[in-house]
């Protein structure tokens, strides 16, 4: 199943709740990066090998080989497998426009869970087509006054692509809880995330060890994760 991440205005960051939800997927977690901004999960790992995204993109014009597309997954962070995009954003924007509605897909045949970190999404972008058969699109959101105005924007325009089911994901709970935000927001809120950035270093530096684990973020990506993966299966069945 694929889960597509979307980050609204003032969010603290999708990148970082792709990573985390990969994580809680464990073995069967893969990360694609289609930010057409560019790849930023090196700037946080540090080099982790070539944009795997622009094979991927060559491959699809061929064919459409779920388990080939496994071949230009690397490890970003030990126990972390992720599809990275260019970091430029000219070339990140071109791949992603050239795979189209295409790659979401392709990813779907996949067994486990695929995250795309799809960065800032607008309605007019070249590329907004790239959620086109998530099962779950969730618009990730600071739980401020600004943020939560911004998910509900994004809520709304997201209606104008094939997502088939859209949640939202808050990071952290302050100001404002999940019951709070739900009630601006006629869509689930799940969560929330933890804001915890020493979990999310101890990921990006040493992987899914026995120090994530027991983290914050980590234990509150697995509640998330379930929820998001129990959602993705009731569209599936629907």
């Amino acid at each position: 199943m694929v889960i597509g991440l979307v980050s609204a205005k003032g969010a603290p960051g999708v990148t970082a709740a792709a990573l985390a939800l990969t994580a809680a997927a464990g073995d069967a977690g893969l990360l694609v990066e289609l930010d057409p901004s560019g790849g930023s999960i090196e700037c946080w790992t540090g080099p982790a090998g070539e944009p795997g995204l622009i094979r991927v993109a060559s491959g699809l014009r061929r064919s459409v080989d779920p388990e080939a597309l496994l071949s230009h997954a690397v490890e970003a962070s030990r126990g972390l497998r992720a599809v990275l995009a260019p970091t430029a954003g000219g070339l990140a924007e071109s791949t992603i426009a050239a795979v189209a509605d295409r790659l979401v897909p392709a990813l779907a045949g996949l067994d486990g869970t695929v995250v795309v970190d799809a960065g800032r999404w607008s309605p007019s972008q070249s590329t907004a087509r790239r959620l086109v058969g998530c099962e779950v699109v969730a618009v990730v959101c600071a739980p401020t006054v600004e943020g939560v105005e911004a998910a509900r924007w994004l809520v709304e325009a997201l209606e104008t692509v094939d997502a088939r089911r859209v949640v939202v994901v808050p990071v952290g709970d302050r100001p404002y809880g999940p019951g709070e935000i739900e009630e601006a927001i006629v869509v689930p809120v799940l969560g929330p995330l933890a804001w915890d950035p020493r979990g999310l270093h101890l990921l990006v530096t040493a992987g899914t060890g026995r120090g994530w684990v027991r983290s914050a973020l980590a234990r509150s990506a697995r509640t998330v994760a379930n929820w998001l993966v129990g959602a993705a299966e009731v569209v599936g069945r629907a």
